[in-house]
């Protein structure tokens, strides 16, 4: 059976947020009963609401997350092939946009404890395991100063 893959022309937008202190990375790990990636760190995210932009998104969740008021830069692209969670003979298709700020008034703090059960900040050479895949090729790739890579395009 042939696996059944999303239209060529479309994608689904994953707006993400790289936080910066100097060195380190805020990440948030995910509850344990999570659907998707339980007891997986990540990076502020987060669903497109009607009318927002993908900066707008990525400006309200980081509000919503950590308690920031933020004005981020596009900081790098990955391109997402991946099975579906849901569905494994379904193939998932995103972008994945990874915002970052590394100037901002306050301190973070983890606005929905029921939803992330820790928050910390991690040198950015070495991050946590388990961490979401695409997260840390997204940091990767910032890091290294690349704008745009692909993610499971290699192995489909």
């Amino acid at each position: 059976m042939a696996v059944m893959t999303q239209d060529p022309q479309s994608f689904i937008i994953c707006p993400n947020l790289i936080i910066m202190r100097e060195k380190q990375i805020l990440l948030l790990r995910r509850a344990d009963w999570a659907p998707l990636f339980p007891s997986h760190w990540h990076v502020p995210t987060g669903k497109i609401e009607t009318g927002e932009s993908p900066k707008q998104t990525i400006v309200r969740e980081a509000f919503e997350e950590v308690g920031l008021t933020i004005n981020p830069d596009l900081g790098t692209v990955v391109a997402v092939k991946a099975p579906s969670y849901e569905n494994p003979d379904l193939i998932w298709k995103d972008v994945s946009l990874f915002f970052v700020i590394k100037d901002f008034e306050g301190e973070p703090v983890n606005k929905e404890p029921r939803l992330h059960d820790a928050m910390d900040w991690f040198d950015v050479n070495h991050l946590p395991e388990p961490i979401i895949p695409v997260v840390k090729v997204g940091i990767e790739q910032y890091l290294k100063g690349d704008t745009y890579g692909e993610f499971g395009y290699d192995y489909l």
